[in-house]
């Protein structure tokens, strides 16, 4: 029961989520027409055809999209952000000197995404000691998120990008999350340094990962600065 519920849940929430293009008349692939002037039940099974044909389509076009782009990356780099892609970047002269910078980089908080590889590394060792299932449950959706990824990269050499991470960045919360428990400890640890020394390790790595989004937000949103500054904040040349 509990597997088809784990199952279920992420389906029923995927298909509500869709509910404005099922009671829109507009939506690409829509037969709103067709199916509303042949009766309910016409408008429930042609509405659900013309979903399902939606959804392959796009699954189809994605698994089968293997033109190059300049910033394609693979699937295991995504989790070391090694190649952002630049959505937008360009050298206006309104920052005071001849040499600036506007850009959209795509790209997460170091940080984070870092901190979220340790912590998951942490909850692979705590699963096999202890088989706890908060840890199991956070290592399953984080392997379900990228792991097919790697299976199409290999198998088909398929173009895709970083931003196909963004699905499996809330559980990388939760791995930070559970690892900052497992350093804090219990509420009635008989050890409160152990607890003081938790909280304070995990309030300096919050406070860490807000100042680098600080650093970086000036390259995410279109902010113009000068090329150097803009510059320093290319973690990677392949940032560029």
């Amino acid at each position: 029961t509990g597997l088809l519920g784990l199952a279920a849940a992420p389906a029923i929430a995927y298909t509500a989520s869709w509910a404005g293009w099922f009671a829109s008349a507009y939506g690409y692939g829509r037969n709103w027409d067709q199916a509303t002037s042949s009766g309910w039940r016409y408008f429930i099974v042609d509405s659900l055809r013309s979903w399902w044909d939606y959804q392959w389509g796009v699954l189809s076009f994605h698994t089968g999209l293997t033109t190059t782009h300049p910033y394609q990356s693979w699937p295991w780099e995504w989790p070391l952000l090694q190649r952002p892609v630049a959505f937008f970047y360009e050298s206006p002269n309104a920052c005071g000197t001849a040499k600036c910078a506007q850009a959209v980089l795509g790209v997460g908080t170091p940080v984070i995404w870092y901190g979220a590889l340790i912590a998951l590394i942490a909850l692979v060792a705590w699963y096999v000691a202890t088989r706890d299932w908060r840890a199991g449950a956070v290592l399953l959706t984080y392997g379900v998120g990228l792991l097919p990824w790697v299976y199409y990269a290999i198998t088909d050499h398929r173009t895709m990008f970083l931003f196909y991470m963004a699905p499996i960045v809330p559980f990388m919360i939760l791995a930070l999350v559970l690892a900052a428990g497992l350093l804090i400890g219990p509420a009635k640890s008989p050890r409160p340094m152990r607890r003081l020394v938790g909280a304070s390790l995990s309030g300096a790595l919050v406070l860490l990962a807000l100042i680098n989004f600080w650093w970086l937000y000036p390259v995410i949103s279109a902010d113009i600065i000068h090329y150097d500054d803009w510059h320093r904040r290319m973690l990677f040349d392949r940032w560029i």
